[in-house]
């Protein structure tokens, strides 16, 4: 069985989870759930956390993203207690993450790995860092807004998680944080373009439809599940692994894109 060392180098590694945040109850009077995601990186348990309102996988990437520049740096890998929002399929050995979140890995140069589902010992670090934020930062506490609890969690976060001397480590996680961040992999020029990306199965004409538009690919790829990227200026196509396979500027609902080569015959 695979066995994963806890202990970690500077800049080797972070987890991230997904935990319940405090309640929001707004000028309505209702009361929201949130969710609060939590990046822990392994060498100095230096931690990021943001509230959102759904676990999705834009929600998932926008808040793994805010931790990245907040740490000023990357890890090598991002160990992800096999949240929906990134792994389709939960292996240890031959995980399927989700391709927008594969994309964002090479992005970013690093390489997420799933943990061995049902197995507690390889998420301890991530699941007690979610713990933490719960019990010493949202336990008790209700938000009028989203807004107004991430600005606490900043707060937070510099004053009381970043301050504290480890209890594992026996060491302040801001003084082991200077140490860990010249090892961190350097930030890319530009954040991870975020676009919306569909399955789609090719019509028999050889095209896909996304947003009332048409598209077309290659013959072979007829009656195929292909995958579709749409930002406010392109639309790309993709086969199953995620190869490039046709790239089309985005229209308005109704019109037809064909390209010449895409015409079988």
């Amino acid at each position: 069985m695979p066995f994963r060392r806890l202990e970690c180098g500077a800049g080797e590694e972070a987890q991230v989870d997904f935990g319940t945040g405090a309640p929001i109850v707004g000028p309505d009077g209702q009361r929201r759930k949130t969710h609060v995601l939590r990046v822990v990186l392994s060498f100095s348990r230096k931690g990021f956390s943001e509230v959102v309102s759904r676990q999705t996988t834009d929600d998932f990437l926008r808040g793994l993203e805010d931790a990245v520049w907040h740490f000023g740096g990357v890890p090598q890998r991002l160990v992800l207690d096999n949240l929906r929002a990134a792994v389709t399929t939960a292996d240890w050995y031959d995980p399927e993450l989700n391709p927008r979140v594969r994309s964002f890995a090479e992005h970013y140069g690093t390489v997420m790995m799933p943990t061995e589902p049902y197995t507690p010992r390889h998420k301890g670090k991530v699941e007690r860092g979610v713990d933490y934020v719960q019990e010493n930062a949202l336990r008790g506490r209700v938000f009028a807004s989203l807004e107004d609890e991430n600005r606490f969690l900043a707060d937070w976060e510099r004053t009381v998680a970043g301050t504290r001397i480890h209890g594992t480590t026996r060491k302040q996680v801001a003084a082991q944080f200077a140490l860990e961040r010249p090892a961190l992999r350097p930030l890319p020029a530009e954040r991870f373009p975020h676009f919306e990306e569909v399955k789609r199965v090719v019509h028999r004409d050889g095209h896909v439809e996304v947003g009332k538009a048409y598209y077309s690919v290659p013959p072979e790829y007829l009656s195929r599940p292909v995958w579709v990227r749409r930002d406010t200026r392109m639309v790309r196509i993709f086969d199953a692994r995620m190869t490039p396979i046709a790239t089309h500027a985005r229209h308005e609902p109704g019109p037809f894109s064909t390209q010449s080569s895409h015409i079988s015959g």
